[in-house]
């Protein structure tokens, strides 16, 4: 009986310990390191204990198999909760792994009746043919099929705008509303948006030379280690600068703050080398270098506001707004020559009179920006008093809500108690403690909403463990095997380790 149990228990540990090497990007190989490494550590703090260790099985082929089995069980999980959802709402996304193979995230989210979000990587679907609209929507279909979910409950689809995606006529979204015949919500991700939006002013001119000086400094080991000599040297506050990456255009932020600061030292460093780069001298390129720093720096804050899972799209949209309304701020504030809240130009911009006249020249910059912003996001433009009514109903008028809701919205309003209530609680609390009986109408609007993406920052995260496992040290790596690694990385639920432990032997790997 001792020995079953150490061998169950050995078993349900090589679930745990798979689980971890899959969640953190590691190699399956790794699960014979870590058993290494357990053996050394209790033949030197309890040698008794050696024997049961032995029983660990971590060989790779364990490993793979046991994410296989965990992802699996994920998958069986998700099809149990989806029976429950009242509504759901998918977020799609492709990109291309190192194979050159397209590879499409179907997220979905979905709420039940008491207001219990699940939010899950439905299904991963490598594409090795054409990524066209049809071809998208009927990996898309297969997967609601294999979900038993009805097309009815769908509310919304969030997408990263391209057209395969969002065409009128032939792109997946399209298709979908076409062959369900529900009216869906469609509109582009805040995130991918708001890189879209970044990349209008087009700075060319700036972000080429940053990047040239970056990838010379960067892409040759012994001048990037040079580099961070001669900075130590320096005493500078910064010890290296980032790789810009074209891919991930909001980094850009964060590379020129860098570049900014390390400008002199930047100079000076490239004039030890022999290369002579002329624009870092040139009055104009450095002010048009100090705009587009702080400009990206308020594009990245906003951006880094909206990534997490748990928010909901009232807030997402709030933040849009917001930002917009930031925008017309700056506009009038440099049409005015005041950049006090772009601290980059307030260090390289002349001083004096010269300083306004410089400062004006930006506004209409700003502006672009801004009328890009309203164009890309007209869709939240269009459904804000939805989102209004979701967030605060006490704050919106019952005239400019629908029929139905009219009657139930005033007396939700004439009650202090569920107003003080509304206060007080979490959203999604105060909704579920609403009486159905009587604010039927408001609740089932409330839950639609509640199901939807604000985001597709979930995809965002798993392209970034796509990219972290199927790396070109393991590009052989199957579709099969990426999508059980992404499915067990990605997973907020639990797997039933006891359940799977209990269907296997006790296997031991050496």
């Amino acid at each position: 009986m001792k020995a079953k149990n150490t061998c169950e228990a050995a078993t349900r540990a090589s679930f745990q310990i798979s689980r971890q090497i899959a969640r953190s990007g590691r190699s399956f190989t790794d699960g014979d390191f870590i058993k290494q490494c357990l053996m050394i550590a209790f033949e030197e703090m309890c040698p008794d204990k050696k024997l049961v260790f032995q029983n660990l099985s971590l060989s790779r082929m364990t490993v793979q198999r046991r994410v296989h089995d965990i992802a699996d069980d994920l998958s069986k999980q998700l099809e149990r909760s989806c029976i429950r959802f009242v509504y759901y709402s998918l977020a799609l996304d492709e990109s291309t792994d190192i194979k050159d193979t397209a590879q499409l995230l179907v997220f979905i989210r979905g709420v039940n009746e008491n207001f219990e979000v699940t939010q899950e990587l439905a299904e991963l679907c490598s594409m090795h043919g054409r990524t066209t609209g049809e071809e998208i929507s009927k990996e898309v279909k297969d997967v609601i099929e294999k979900l038993k979910l009805s097309w009815e409950k769908l509310a919304g689809v969030c997408t990263d705008g391209a057209p395969a995606m969002m065409g009128k006529r032939n792109g997946a979204v399209a298709l979908l509303q076409a062959f369900s015949g529900v009216e869906l919500k469609q509109y582009h991700c805040v995130l991918h948006q708001e890189a879209l939006c970044a990349k209008v002013m087009k700075f060319d001119h700036v972000m080429k030379v940053v990047t040239s000086v970056v990838n010379f400094i960067r892409s040759r080991g012994l001048k990037h280690r040079k580099f961070q000599e001669y900075l130590k040297e320096m005493e500078s506050e910064h010890m290296d600068i980032p790789y810009h990456t074209e891919v991930r255009w909001l980094s850009h932020g964060n590379v020129l703050s860098r570049f900014v600061a390390l400008k002199a030292d930047i100079i000076a460093f490239l004039q030890e080398e022999g290369k002579h780069i002329p624009e870092l001298e040139e009055e104009q390129w450095s002010w048009d270098l100090a705009f587009l720093t702080d400009i990206s720096s308020h594009l990245n804050t906003r951006n880094t506001a909206l990534h997490g899972k748990d928010h909901l799209i009232s807030d997402m949209v709030s933040a849009i707004f917001a930002f917009q309304g930031k925008l017309r701020l700056f506009k009038l504030q440099l049409g005015g020559g005041s950049i006090v809240h772009f601290p980059t130009c307030q260090k390289l911009f002349p001083t004096g009179e010269n300083r306004k006249t410089v400062a004006a020249t930006y506004a209409p910059q700003v502006e672009y920006l801004l009328s890009e912003f309203q164009q890309r996001f007209k869709a939240f433009e269009s459904e804000k008093s939805n989102y209004d009514l979701f967030r605060d109903p006490f704050s919106v008028a019952p005239e400019d809500t629908g029929p139905t809701l009219q009657p139930e919205l005033i007396d939700l309003q004439c009650s202090p108690e569920l107003k003080s209530m509304h206060r007080e609680s979490q959203l999604l609390d105060f909704y579920r403690s609403l009486d159905r009986s009587k604010y039927g109408n408001l609740v089932d609007h409330a839950l639609k909403l509640a199901s939807l993406f604000g985001s597709t920052y979930v995809c965002e995260q798993t392209f970034s463990l796509m990219t972290l496992n199927k790396n070109r040290l393991r590009s052989s790596m199957t579709d099969m095997t990426l999508r059980d690694v992404l499915k067990t990385a990605t997973s907020a639920m639990m797997p039933d380790i006891e359940n799977l432990s209990a269907a296997k032997r006790c296997n031991v790997s050496h």
